[in-house]
């Protein structure tokens, strides 16, 4: 008889908002990822599946999923399950890895797998919050992706805040 009680009945069952959030507090990659970025840094998530307001920030230099409408967010992210269970489950991935899930969510048609990105801060914002050195984090992978969507050299990170400001 299988163990009903391992991570993958469990992750299907459970709600995104639980599932973000165990990521987060648990992720080697997810702290990794996230050490460039300033106490300033803020987040709004929202749920396709779940109602109410959420907020990703750092705290005490960590990861912080927390309940609650975001003060100052410098994007606000809406995510459906399958986007959540996507990323959640790569909790031991290269950041870079992680970083392609993020931006193929971001892309997906699915509605089941997509997220919705919603951009308040320009590139100097989100440079002096320490986005930027998220995306460096990724790495050759991040870059090598990015250049296959059509954006590659300085001005490909320019291009594609200006395309999220425009929804």
């Amino acid at each position: 008889m299988t163990d009903q009680t391992s991570a993958g009945p469990q992750a299907i069952s459970e709600a995104s908002d639980a599932i973000l959030r165990r990521f987060f507090e648990t992720s080697e990659t997810a702290r990794k990822a996230s050490a460039s970025l300033r106490k300033a840094a803020e987040v709004g998530v929202r749920f396709t599946d779940v109602p109410g307001d959420f907020r990703f920030v750092m705290a005490d230099g960590k990861p912080k999923f927390l309940s609650g409408k975001a003060s100052d967010p410098d994007f606000d992210l809406t995510l459906a399950p399958g986007a959540v269970r996507t990323i959640a489950g790569k909790p031991d991935a290269e950041v870079g890895d992680l970083g392609i899930a993020f931006f193929q969510a971001i892309l997906a048609k699915e509605p089941d797998s997509k997220i919705s990105v919603k951009l308040h801060s320009g590139l100097m914002k989100l440079t002096m919050r320490g986005y930027l050195g998220v995306l460096a984090q990724g790495g050759g992978k991040v870059i090598g992706w990015m250049a296959t969507k059509g954006l590659r050299g300085p001005g490909a990170v320019a291009s594609a805040i200006s395309k999220l400001r425009k929804g």
